[in-house]
This record gives structure tokens, C-alpha cells and sequence, in this order.
């Protein structure tokens, strides 16, 4: 006997439907980390490519920096800029004095001997000719007077020096000692002080014109200056120009050698101080321009890249937003070149191990509108025609 069935044909079966969850479930395991691997590995070339490969050119902004020294060992008595302080081309940016005050005193005092002896040395038959007489006699005054005008100038400027010394360090004290620093010096010192200050100059004012007045009678007497000039025993006459040319020298030395900024830019390091002596060649400060216009830029080997004269490239700052612009080559060397260690890899074994690297240099002019500063690094990149 067979038992009933209750059961309704299979063509009447219906499918059950998939729940939402579960379908989404089945997408998200089957389907998305596909599209997800596929979406990241677009990513990942378009940022390779733009942004994190290596460039086919690494450059690094021109830097034009100027080492400000002394041609003469001396004594460093003004700096009249301060780091980072602009400057413009021609401005007095500090002074050397080259010979010391007392040195100078000595040189002057040996001078004036030696007038005096050459005056005490004169023929006696010279002094029979009162032309010649006065001829020879305002030449010595004229060489004695420029003597004390040099010896004068020489303490004019010590005190002017003095002067500026004791006026910076009073107002660094503030006013009645209101300042931060230690009174060092009052306004009694700073008044001491200018009034050598003015004595000096009311000196070096009067020799002047003594001088003036000296050389204006010497050239009244340029009628007969060639016959007194043969009458002059010529141990005399070379003695005394031996002297003229001595204190032509003296004259120069007195003035302190004025170093002056070679270019507009910015004091970016200073590496001496007032008061301090300084040889010859010895770096005092270093001025550098504020804004660069090529790039150096190394091919390195092998060499896949055909540099040529006026070839497009792009210019791309490594800093903020990565700003780009166009430039082009302006130049091309002719033989390779160590490449600086900044534009080598730090994994590579050149910028490990100390040894140079050879590469094509090449110059690029910057874009004008492109921010960057001297010394930054750039990347470049040759645009296709």
C-alpha cells in the first residue's frame, strides 16, 4: 500500500529568493577585492608616475653666493650689517683698518725726522739764493704740514671710531640706564667723546688750508722751480722725493679700507666681528643673492637623455603643492663633470663611499613664476615636441 503524498510537483516548485544581505555578501567577497586591487593599482602608477618615480633630471637651483674679505691683514673696526639684513651693490658694509694707530704714529714721527735731517743737510751755498731759499723751504713746510695733516686725519678717525663705539654701547644701556644691558659708559663719556670728535676735526680743517695755502705759493714759484730744481744737490732732491712719496703712502694707509657689498642680495652669514684682526683672504661674511635663475642639472650614465640648446623642460619644486613651470637648456658642458653629492642618491654607492660620480652637466633657465629658493632641489623633466 503506498503511502500518500502530500508533496506538489517540482515544475510547481517557486525559488527562493536570495536575501539582499547575502547577495551583497557574495558581491563583497567575490567581486570587490578585484575592483578595489584594480582601482589601487591604477592609483599607484598615476602617483608613480607624476609624482613619486624618480625624474628623469635631478637639478638644484643656482646658488651665487660672494665671500666678503680684506686684500690686507688689519683690524676689523666696523661691521655695519648684521646677518640676514639685505644690502644693495656698492654699500659700505664694513672697515678694515690696515695699519694700528700707533704704528702710524711711529711712521709719521720717523717722517718728520727725516725732514729735519734733510733740512739740517742743505748746502750752505744753497741758502745764498733767497729764490731758491724760499723755493726749497716752502717744500719742506708743505712735506711738514702734510705730516701733521696725516697725524691728524689718524686721530680723527680713531676718535670718530671711538666715538661710534661709545654712542652704540651707551644706547644699548637705554636712556638714564633704562636698558637691559650694563651701563658701561655715561653721558659724560659720550660727551668726552665728541668733543675730541670736534677738536680733531676743527685740526684736520685748519692744516688743510695751511696745505692749500702752502701748495698755492710753491705753484707761484713754478717760473723758476726747474732752475732751483738743477741748483739742488741731487742727494737732496731724491731724498725728498723719497719722503713725498713716503707720505703719499702714509696717507693712504691712514684711511681704513672700506668693503662694500658686491651685488644686491642678503648678508646670509657673518663670520667675523668688529674688533677682531683679519689676514689677507680671510672670510668675513658671505653675501648671497636673493633670487636664482638656473638650475644645474646633471645627466648622469648612462646617458639617455640628448641635452641640447633650447630644449623644453619642465621644472617641478619638490616643497608645498609641487608647483611646476617650463625652461629650457641655456647650456651644455662639453666633457663630464664630478656630479655635487646633493644630486646623488643616498642608497647609491657613490654618495656613500666619498667617490665622485661623472655626469653631463647642464644649465636650465628657472620660470619666472616658479618660487623656489637658491640651494632647493627641483625635478626635471624633458617635455616631448
Amino acid at each position: 500500500m503506498e503511502p500518500n503524498s502530500s508533496r506538489p510537483p517540482e515544475e510547481a516548485l517557486q525559488p527562493i529568493p536570495t536575501p539582499p544581505g547575502a547577495a551583497f555578501r557574495e558581491f563583497r567577497i567575490a567581486i570587490v577585492p578585484y575592483l578595489l586591487f584594480g582601482v589601487m593599482l591604477a592609483v599607484t602608477a598615476q602617483v608613480w608616475r607624476g609624482y613619486v618615480g624618480p625624474s628623469m633630471l635631478l637639478g638644484e637651483v643656482e646658488s651665487v653666493k660672494a665671500v666678503i674679505a680684506s686684500a690686507t691683514a688689519g683690524r676689523l673696526v666696523q661691521v655695519q650689517v648684521d646677518a640676514l639684513q639685505r644690502v644693495t651693490a656698492g654699500q659700505p658694509i664694513a672697515q678694515v683698518l690696515t695699519v694700528e694707530p700707533r704704528v702710524l704714529d711711529a711712521q709719521i714721527a720717523l717722517s718728520k725726522a727725516r725732514i729735519d735731517l734733510i733740512r739740517a743737510g742743505m748746502n750752505p751755498d744753497l741758502r745764498k739764493a733767497n729764490n731758491r731759499i724760499s723755493f726749497e723751504s716752502l717744500r719742506l713746510d708743505m712735506m711738514s704740514k702734510r705730516v701733521e695733516l696725516v697725524q691728524a686725519r689718524s686721530k680723527l678717525t680713531y676718535y670718530e671710531l671711538e666715538l661710534a663705539r661709545v654712542e652704540r654701547l651707551f644706547a644699548s644701556t637705554g636712556v638714564n640706564g633704562a636698558g637691559t644691558g650694563p651701563s658701561v659708559f655715561s653721558q659724560a663719556d659720550v660727551d668726552v667723546a665728541r668733543r675730541d670728535v670736534a677738536i680733531a676735526s676743527v685740526a684736520v680743517k685748519e692744516l688743510n688750508q695751511l696745505v692749500s695755502e702752502i701748495d698755492q705759493a710753491i705753484k707761484d714759484l713754478a717760473p723758476t722751480e726747474a732752475k732751483v730744481d738743477g741748483d739742488i744737490p741731487a742727494s737732496i732732491r731724491a731724498s725728498i722725493n723719497v719722503e713725498e712719496r713716503n707720505l703719499d703712502l702714509l696717507e693712504a694707509q691712514m684711511a681704513p679700507l672700506a668693503l662694500v657689498a658686491p651685488f644686491d642680495g642678503i648678508v646670509s652669514l657673518v663670520r667675523r666681528h668688529a674688533g677682531e684682526t683679519v689676514q689677507p683672504g680671510e672670510a668675513i661674511m658671505t653675501v648671497s643673492k636673493e633670487r636664482a635663475s638656473r638650475v644645474l642639472a646633471f645627466v648622469r650614465q648612462p646617458l639617455n637623455i640628448e641635452a641640447r640648446l633650447g630644449m623644453k623642460i619642465e621644472v617641478r619644486a619638490r616643497s608645498g603643492h609641487r608647483p611646476a613651470g617650463f625652461g629650457e637648456v641655456v647650456s651644455v658642458g662639453s666633457q663630464l663633470e664630478a656630479v655635487i653629492p646633493t644630486l646623488l642618491p643616498r642608497t647609491s654607492s657613490a654618495g656613500n663611499s666619498g667617490t665622485s660620480e661623472l655626469g653631463l652637466p647642464l644649465l636650465v633657465s628657472l620660470p619666472a613664476d616658479l618660487l623656489v629658493h637658491p640651494g632647493e632641489l627641483v625635478e626635471l623633466r624633458t617635455v616631448e615636441r
